[in-house]
């Protein structure tokens, strides 16, 4: 049986992480252990977080305020047990089957050296009535590593890896991967095989201060970002060529390189700008990333 670490990192979560903690130890795949890190929390959530630990017996990480990306990815290094690896936000919920449908997954995979990645689909719920907003799931059906630069399908919380991803994950430098769960997209993309599975695992609320809410208002302050500064995609694919580059097959080298170039290139903007193959999914994303291109922003 695997030993699944659930890796949390908590930041002034009052309202419902006892509720998120407590759907973690109501699984029932039963080989788990909790690692909860606090990432520089004011002393009475922390307290709040010493006084859970009492009750559940996690293991407790009370570290400073580094932000969710890096606080993840120092989980995944000072973690190093465990056969798979699932990520948790402080305010969701899981329902029961999570785990083990993931686990269920990594023992009739053919090849647990490589790369693995499981990804569940989860109903988006609002954060004071509950009530279900839609549904998040995306097949794997044409999702390569071409549109995995561009395009993130899958949500940290709601994904459990194994050990050879995380492996590959933490070489990764927390300031230029931008996110942690687009990041191991586009490993196990180049590298290795996902699964996502169509069945809901996991209630996701929606509420202003949600890191993965991603919003009109998100959206927009992406773009402006985007226009002003270096793009996190960029910065994600320099990074990924620093780690992976040499090892990448020759087509999807060609591909990162696009995306890896320093300076105005017109003719690598245009190429891309004007690719007959879709970027994004959402009609309206898929014109701002061609517009982003074109101008050579990302």
């Amino acid at each position: 049986m695997k030993k699944i670490a659930v890796l949390l990192s908590a930041y002034n979560g009052y309202e419902y992480i006892e509720e998120q903690i407590d759907s973690i130890y109501g699984q029932t795949y039963k080989e788990i252990e909790l690692y909860v890190r606090d990432d520089g929390s004011e002393n009475a959530f922390v307290e709040k977080l010493r006084s859970l630990r009492e009750q559940y017996g996690f293991f407790l990480i009370e570290g400073t305020n580094v932000g969710f990306v890096q606080s993840f990815m120092e989980l995944l290094k000072t973690v190093e047990n465990a056969d798979l690896y699932a990520f948790a936000d402080q305010d969701d919920i899981w329902l029961s089957d999570k785990l083990e449908r993931a686990a269920n997954w990594f023992e009739d995979a053919e090849n647990n050296s490589i790369p693995l990645l499981f990804h569940g689909a989860y109903d988006i719920i609002d954060s004071s009535t509950r009530e279900k907003k839609g549904k998040f799931y995306f097949s794997e059906n044409g999702y390569d590593f071409r549109l995995s630069i561009t395009e993130n399908h899958y949500s940290g919380f709601s994904m459990v890896i194994n050990k050879s991803l995380r492996m590959m994950i933490i070489k990764g430098n927390p300031q230029k991967v931008g996110y942690h769960d687009w990041w191991a997209a586009m490993i196990v993309k180049a590298f290795g095989k996902a699964y996502s599975d169509e069945h809901v695992t996991a209630l996701h609320r929606t509420h202003g201060d949600n890191i993965t809410t991603f919003n009109i208002k998100t959206r927009f302050r992406w773009f402006i970002r985007s226009i002003t500064e270096e793009s996190d995609i960029h910065k994600r694919c320099v990074e990924f060529n620093r780690c992976f580059g040499k090892y990448l097959s020759s087509g999807n080298k060609s591909i990162l390189d696009m995306f890896c170039n320093d300076r105005y290139n017109f003719f690598v903007a245009v190429k891309k700008a004007f690719c007959i193959r879709r970027w994004r999914p959402q009609f309206s994303s898929e014109m701002v990333i061609r517009f982003l291109m074109l101008i050579g922003r990302i």
